[in-house]
């Protein structure tokens, strides 16, 4: 135990793994490793033979091994290992790491060891720069999309309530109350098959039309690109601090 804490103590083998872990051939194998991975899991979903499932087993377990050895290059390669668990990405990454390692036993369900190795599929997100951006986005931007996703709610409720009082004899089944309106107004809002709900109601309402035409204008076009844009402006900003 001694010598194993004053072997990643040492600068040398932090120098040899930290050059290891930076090396861009490196990190696409990791990327690699975590796409054949998700295509084992995939393929396995299929009625394969017991040869191939021998196979997808080894091929699995190999993946494993790589990820326990992979995240402990990153460790030992680590200048500052106080820090290393001070980051959220490194956090993420064990914790799929230990989660595709955890022992099952022989009555364990294999279903549930199925599903956890799904998790590791999420690893991509830590290893591709581009996701990892997004997502650190994403969560810098909450505040600001749920103003925008408070600001549709309003949208939607008001829209709800005149479809709740206008059609609601004629399309009892869309429009019987403002709970049922929400969910209609919630179809329109994806375009999904939106022209079936306002056409059978241009029937007996002819200017229907501007209702749901004003609705997508509003909440499906505007208020939706309005969210993309803040992701899109959190992006730029985050850019724009890098050195």
């Amino acid at each position: 135990m001694g010598f194993w804490n004053s072997f990643i103590g040492s600068r040398l083998p932090t120098k040899i793994f930290f050059k290891i872990k930076e090396h861009k051939l490196f990190q696409a194998v990791v990327i690699a490793a975590i796409v054949l991975s998700a295509l084992v899991i995939g393929v396995s979903t299929f009625e394969v033979s017991s040869s191939y499932k021998t196979i997808f087993q080894i091929i699995d377990l190999l993946i494993t091994i790589f990820f326990v050895v992979e995240i402990s290059i990153r460790y030992i390669g680590e200048p500052q290992k106080q820090l290393f668990f001070k980051s959220g990405w490194n956090i993420f990454d064990t914790i799929i790491v230990l989660i595709s390692i955890i022992p099952l036993g022989p009555d364990s369900s294999v279903l549930l060891l199925r599903l956890l190795r799904i998790f590791r599929v999420l690893r991509l997100i830590s290893a591709v720069p581009e996701l990892k951006e997004l997502i650190e986005a994403l969560f810098l931007s909450i505040k600001r999309v749920f103003y925008v996703a408070l600001l549709l709610f309003i949208i939607l409720y008001i829209y709800a309530s005149f479809g709740a009082i206008l059609f609601a004899e004629e399309d009892p089944l869309r429009w019987k109350d403002l709970g049922i309106s929400m969910i209609t107004l919630v179809q329109v809002l994806t375009l999904s098959s939106w022209e079936q709900v306002m056409l059978p109601l241009q029937r007996t309402f002819w200017w229907s039309w501007i209702y749901f035409y004003s609705f997508v204008a509003i909440g499906s076009i505007t208020i939706l690109n309005l969210i993309v844009a803040v992701l899109v402006d959190v992006v730029t900003s985050q850019k724009k601090k890098l050195p």
